[in-house]
């Protein structure tokens, strides 16, 4: 059985929904589902893992037909094994790094897992003011969401996820190919970083994608419907729901998802924290501005 040939490693918020899409409809490449996280056995998900089986059944409906075989997980890139893990099964495997203003990124990041309730304190300053008390297991939100795509218990560590120059260079010390997408190019041209991509895969560079927005802002209308919907599809309060309500599968979920999601752009960052937090990353994005020869403007300023 065929083994992915290539790793879309993160960073979340970075561009990696919109990737996947382009890249699932292409027809010389095969990606499963996003977030499946085989890899990064380090990270709390704070779901079952996924066996090797599994993760191999994953990738059997790949046929001759296509190119290259992709795993996409935004968190393989924060893990401090997920790299030496994803060596050690595929070390030939092609790594696509994502990479965003890493302040914008974290504010982004804050909002998603708002959303998702991975995280309850709604100022972005106030959490970043917890990370201390968190990484000692601390102020740790309970949360329903089970699924695949929810993210680890690291991912309220802002400060250590937007540290992208050791995550990234765990991945160019172990990998020949590697190939780092900004997201400031996506938002400027995203059909050239998509050719890039596909030549960096070496598949059919015409393949024409539709760029349309993806991955928007996005709220809950109503955090106690959240829990609600959350808990009787992966939580503790799916046994004691109907077996009519078990059984109408994710679409249904998905449905009644949609259904208490309003997009909203988010207010802008309090400045004050922005600096703050722009002070404390200075020295990682100068760092990783000689790791990949990126000029990185206005990362850090």
């Amino acid at each position: 059985m065929r083994k992915p040939d290539f790793f879309i490693v993160g960073a979340p918020k970075c561009g990696t929904t919109a990737m996947y899409r382009w890249l699932k409809a292409h027809p010389e490449i095969f990606v499963p589902v996003k977030e499946i996280h085989h890899f990064g056995k380090d990270l709390d998900h704070r779901r079952p893992p996924v066996s090797a089986e599994r993760y191999a059944a994953l990738f059997s409906p790949a046929t001759s037909a296509h190119k290259a075989l992709g795993d996409v997980g935004v968190w393989y890139l924060l893990s401090t094994d997920a790299a030496d893990e994803i060596y050690q099964y595929a070390p030939q495997a092609k790594i696509i790094i994502m990479l965003r203003r890493p302040v914008e990124m974290l504010y982004s990041l804050h909002s998603q897992l708002l959303y998702s309730g991975e995280e309850d304190l709604v100022d972005f300053g106030a959490a970043l003011e917890a990370e201390a008390e968190r990484a000692e297991g601390h102020r740790i939100p309970h949360s329903t969401h089970r699924g695949l795509e929810a993210p680890p218990s690291e991912c309220l560590l802002y400060s250590r996820v937007g540290a992208f120059a050791a995550q990234v260079e765990r991945y160019l010390s172990r990998f020949e190919q590697v190939h780092v997408v900004l997201h400031d190019d996506i938002v400027n041209d995203p059909a050239e970083v998509f050719r890039g991509v596909l030549d960096f895969l070496e598949v059919d560079s015409s393949f024409k994608a539709d760029f349309s927005v993806v991955n928007p802002n996005t709220t809950v209308k109503s955090q106690a419907m959240r829990r609600v919907i959350q808990g009787m599809w992966f939580g503790p309060l799916r046994e004691f729901a109907p077996a009519a309500v078990r059984g109408v599968g994710r679409r249904m979920f998905e449905r009644l998802q949609a259904m208490n999601t309003q997009t909203q752009a988010r207010a802008p960052l309090d400045e004050a924290v922005r600096q703050r937090l722009k002070s404390a990353l200075s020295a990682d994005v100068d760092e990783l501005r000689t790791l990949i020869n990126r000029p990185l403007e206005g990362w850090s300023c």
